[in-house]
C-alpha cells in the first residue's frame, strides 16, 4: 500500500465520519436538499463500510498484489461511495 492509498484510507475511516457529524449538526432545520445530500452520503458510507468489512475478511492467503477488487472495496469505496451518495441525493427530487 503506497502513501496515496494510506491517505485515502485515513480520510475514509476518519475524515468522512467527521464530515458527516459536522454536516448532520442541526439537520432538522436544514433545507430538504441538504437533508437528502446528508442521507445519501451517510448511506453511501454505511454501504462502503460493509464492503470494506467483507473485503477485510478474506484470508491473507487469498490476497494478491494485483487484487484490485479488495483494494477498491476496502480503501477507495470508503471515499467514493459517499460521494456517489451525495450526487444521488443532490439530483433527486423530494416526493412532496
Amino acid at each position: 500500500m503506497n502513501t496515496l492509498h494510506q491517505i485515502v484510507l485515513v480520510i475514509g475511516l476518519a475524515g468522512v465520519p467527521i464530515m458527516l457529524l459536522v454536516a448532520g449538526h442541526r439537520l432538522r432545520r436544514a433545507s430538504a436538499r441538504r437533508q437528502r445530500v446528508f442521507w445519501g452520503a451517510l448511506v453511501g458510507h454505511v454501504v462502503a463500510c460493509c464492503a470494506a468489512l467483507i473485503a477485510s475478511l478474506v484470508p491473507p492467503i487469498g490476497w494478491l498484489g494485483t487484487d484490485l477488487l479488495r483494494g477498491a472495496a476496502g480503501v477507495w469505496g470508503l471515499v467514493v461511495l459517499p460521494l456517489i451518495g451525495v450526487a444521488f441525493g443532490s439530483f433527486t427530487r423530494s416526493p412532496h
